[in-house]
């Protein structure tokens, strides 16, 4: 999938606000958002508890949903927010996770990754946070499908679980 086309997808549903940790399967996406000709906020926060309350103040500020990435080693950063705040039977704020998944079960990795990565779709769905899985291969109407059916409901978080070179940039 390319990370420019992703991007523009999300400003179709008006995303202004992207936030979060760099995580090197997600390099493509970041450089995108680094771009001069990108129209999106992008901040790098200190953590991925930051950047879930900055994306939370957006939101409540805006009514807009925000866009959060991070590796899924950060999920564990982020639980507090997400479960207390962001919740379906809390607040219902739908933001949009970008998670780079790492550890993929099946997939040779560091040894440091392979227990989170073990358990990130666990993690997910005991927060009851819906997901789609992306590959290279995904189509970009699979992803844009599910965050219509998501954000029409408004039941919370949501996340894209990114496997590895799954992302890519047409831009040399």
């Amino acid at each position: 999938m390319d990370s420019q086309e992703l991007l523009e997808m999300f400003r179709q549903f008006e995303i202004e606000l992207v936030t979060g940790v760099p995580d090197s399967l997600l390099d493509s996406f970041i450089r995108e958002l680094d771009n001069p000709e990108n129209s999106f906020q992008h901040l790098v926060a200190a953590n991925e508890g930051n950047a879930v309350a900055i994306g939370i103040g957006h939101y409540l500020a805006s009514g807009k949903s925000p866009v959060i990435y991070m590796q899924n080693s950060g999920l564990g950063n982020a639980i507090n927010p997400l479960a207390s705040l962001t919740h379906k039977n809390v607040y219902s704020i739908p933001l949009i996770l970008v998670i780079g998944w790492r550890g993929e079960p099946g997939l040779h990795d560091e040894p440091q990754h392979m227990v989170q990565g073990a358990i990130t779709r666990i993690l997910l769905e005991n927060l009851e946070i819906p997901f789609v899985v992306v590959g290279a291969d995904t189509p970009i109407s699979e992803v844009q499908q599910f965050l219509s059916i998501y954000l029409a409901r408004s039941e919370g978080p949501m996340a894209i679980l990114v496997r590895r070179e799954a992302l890519s940039s047409n831009k040399k």
